[in-house]
């Protein structure tokens, strides 16, 4: 790691413009508006410069697509030997924040906006594109456009080489004692066919539901459908004209050409005391969705809904407390890479579950990232545990690490050590990037 202080440049632009404003009602198109009020050390410069010829497309979903690979359409990445390349503070600190890259540009979504940064230096392109809004999913990247939820019940689409809002569109409020406040969009939206999805939760909290938004100018195919369920907070899955959600006990397949519940997949061990203890993004590829329970993984055929394989993996602690038992899975040419409670980061066949491959690093590790597909190798982020017996989300900060597997063998390079807890690990052209404590890192 660098012993010297954070390489940030100086912020480049092409335009100033200001953009959003907040309290629309129902969903309108913003073409240039007042910007919103912010803090002595908000930035209102929006615009960036792409680095060299490159274009914000490709991330078109949670995790950059439906095999949740860490990384933009077209993108390769490093192989297994990489060195630390550069790294630099970001605004967005704490745990909560995600990424997302495309184009040569790595973006940091939290509870600041959005902030740009060049994937080459670490250079910051721009401090904030989405003012006055906190963000609370990742910026998803497709045709020149951002579209990301924030936490007062809106969805954002936005240039960020101009800094214009190009929509805005309000989702459910939250009725508490009989008035209506803003609610967090948990769902990182799913864009596909000129469309935009979100899994979003009614004003009482008890059902979940499909929204959808034109991306040319925001306005809604439909205001709420159907009732999906109870859980509401996973980012839709869209497979040709069927949508997959993970809905916390059951996994839901919906048909998009008329609008219908094709099947539901039952989690019978799973109720949703402990849902909240797993990530709720499946990965979808070859007709096979693979989820995470809370008993460890499985393989769902996507027309028939049936089970074709299942992992186990449980683990707890001395007070009976469960731990997560797996972790966000990526698909890769045939093959499912995951993390599991035991320590032990697998490979295993997409078709059938048959593990390929496993490796358990030492010291121990009870937290993993979802993982990053690079070339010829898969990236994942690791924390061991801060005390021991241990406790769910006890992780040790000063015990964070990248690794790097060797997709065919399991063979271990690494570990990388980072200072601070861990962020989902994204793979651009060149490097792996990986959030950590305040700063991001990267390696080539």
């Amino acid at each position: 790691m660098s012993s010297g202080p954070p390489s940030v440049g100086s912020m480049r632009r092409r335009t100033l413009l200001a953009a959003i404003t907040a309290g629309l009602s129902g969903c309108q198109v913003i073409r240039e508006t007042t910007p919103t009020s912010t803090t002595e050390d908000e930035p209102t410069t929006l615009a960036i410069d792409l680095p060299g010829d490159g274009a914000l497309d490709g991330w078109d979903t949670f995790r950059g697509s439906v095999t949740n690979q860490g990384r933009a359409a077209g993108v390769t990445g490093p192989g297994p030997n990489v060195e630390t390349a550069w790294d630099t503070t970001v605004r967005s600190g704490g745990d909560d924040r995600y990424l997302s890259a495309a184009g040569g540009v790595v973006f940091v979504a939290g509870e600041r906006g959005v902030e740009a940064i060049d994937a080459a230096d670490g250079t910051q392109l721009a401090a904030q594109v989405t003012p006055g809004h906190e963000i609370t999913t990742e910026a998803v990247l497709v045709d020149g456009r951002l579209y990301a939820g924030t936490s007062k019940s809106r969805l954002l689409s936005i240039d960020p080489t101009t800094g214009k809002t190009v929509w805005e569109a309000r989702t459910s409020l939250f009725n508490y004692h009989d008035r209506e406040r803003p609610k967090t969009v948990g769902s990182t939206p799913s864009v596909t066919d000129e469309q935009v999805y979100i899994l979003d939760r009614s004003p009482d909290g008890h059902r979940a539901f499909v929204r959808c938004y034109a991306t040319e100018n925001g306005e809604a195919c439909w205001w709420e459908w159907p009732d999906v369920g109870s859980f509401g907070w996973g980012p839709p899955r869209v497979v040709g004209d069927r949508m997959l959600l993970d809905e916390g006990t059951e996994l839901v397949a919906l048909s998009l050409e008329d609008r219908t519940v094709e099947w539901r997949f039952p989690f019978p061990e799973t109720d949703l005391t402990n849902t909240n203890t797993r990530t709720l993004g499946p990965a979808v590829a070859n007709g096979v969705a693979v989820a995470v329970t809370t008993r460890g993984l499985v393989g769902v055929d996507v027309d028939t809904g049936e089970r074709r394989w299942r992992i186990a993996a449980r683990c707890w602690i001395p007070d009976s407390t469960p731990l997560p038992n797996a972790y966000i899975p990526a698909i890769h040419d045939g093959t499912v890479y995951a993390g599991l409670c035991g320590g032990q980061f697998g490979a295993y066949d997409l078709a059938s579950g048959e593990e390929q491959w496993t490796a358990t690093p030492d010291p121990p590790v009870v937290y993993w990232t979802a993982p990053a597909i690079g070339n010829g190798c898969v990236f994942v982020g690791a924390q061991g545990p801060e005390n021991v017996p241990y406790n769910p989300g006890d992780r040790d900060p000063d015990d964070a690490r990248l690794y790097a597997f060797d997709r065919e063998t399991g063979e271990q390079y690494g570990p990388w050590s980072l200072p601070g807890h861990l962020g989902h690990p994204v793979v651009t052209d060149d490097s792996v990037v990986i959030a950590s404590g305040d700063s991001l890192y990267a390696f080539e």
